[in-house]
C-alpha cells in the first residue's frame, strides 16, 4: 500500500468512528427528553388553592357586560385618502362652467401636419433641378415650383434640406437629408 492509500483509508475510519459516537449521543439525549416528559406537574398548596378560589368569587363575569358598538364607529375597511372632498356640483352648474371655459379658450391654431417623406435623390438636367421622393411606399418625383400631392410646393433645395409650402396653410416645412450616399444625377 502507497502513502496516499493510508492517508485514504485513514480519513474514512475517522469519519466513521465520529458518526459512531454521534449516534450513541444523539440516543442518550433521546433518553433524557423521554424521561422530562413522563414528570408530573406540581400542584400547588392549600393555601394558594384557596386564594385563587375567592379571586374568582370576586370575579363576576355578569359584571363585566357586552361590548356595544356605536352606528357612529363608521366602517372598518372603507378606503380612505388625504385629498379634501369636493362639494357636489349640480348639472346645471357644471353646464354653465363648459360652456364659460368653452367660450374663454378659443380654439388651437391648425398646424401643418409634420412631413411624411424621404428623400430618394435628386436629378439636374437642362437648368431643372428634379427631386425624387417616397411617401408610405410610393415613389414621387418633383421639380422646383411644382406641386406635390396637390398640398404641397417644392420650393427650394440645396446639399442639406428641401424647404416646401404647405398650400392649405401657407406653411414653409422644411426635410432635412440625411442620406448623403443618395445621388445626384445629371
Amino acid at each position: 500500500m502507497d502513502q496516499s492509500e493510508k492517508k485514504r483509508k485513514l480519513i474514512v475510519g475517522g469519519a466513521l468512528v465520529a458518526t459512531l459516537i454521534a449516534a450513541v449521543l444523539v440516543e442518550e439525549e433521546e433518553t433524557v427528553i423521554d424521561t422530562v416528559d413522563t414528570i408530573q406537574p406540581v400542584k400547588p398548596s392549600g393555601d394558594r388553592v384557596k386564594s385563587q378560589e375567592n379571586n374568582v368569587a370576586q370575579l363576576d363575569v355578569s359584571k363585566l357586560g357586552q361590548r356595544k358598538f356605536s352606528s357612529l364607529a363608521g366602517e372598518l375597511f372603507v378606503p380612505t385618502t388625504w385629498a379634501p372632498k369636493q362639494p357636489p356640483v349640480n348639472l346645471q352648474e357644471q353646464a354653465a362652467i363648459a360652456a364659460q371655459v368653452a367660450k374663454s379658450t378659443p380654439p388651437p391654431a391648425p398646424t401643418a401636419p409634420p412631413l411624411q417623406f424621404k428623400y430618394a435623390g435628386k436629378a439636374i438636367a437642362d437648368n431643372e433641378t428634379w427631386v425624387f421622393l417616397s411617401q408610405a411606399g410610393e415613389n414621387l418625383i418633383a421639380k422646383l415650383g411644382g406641386k406635390i400631392n396637390d398640398k404641397y410646393r417644392l420650393d427650394s433645395i440645396n446639399d442639406d434640406a428641401i424647404t416646401m409650402t404647405y398650400l392649405p396653410l401657407n406653411v414653409k416645412q422644411t426635410l432635412t437629408i440625411n442620406n448623403k450616399l443618395a445621388g445626384n444625377f445629371r
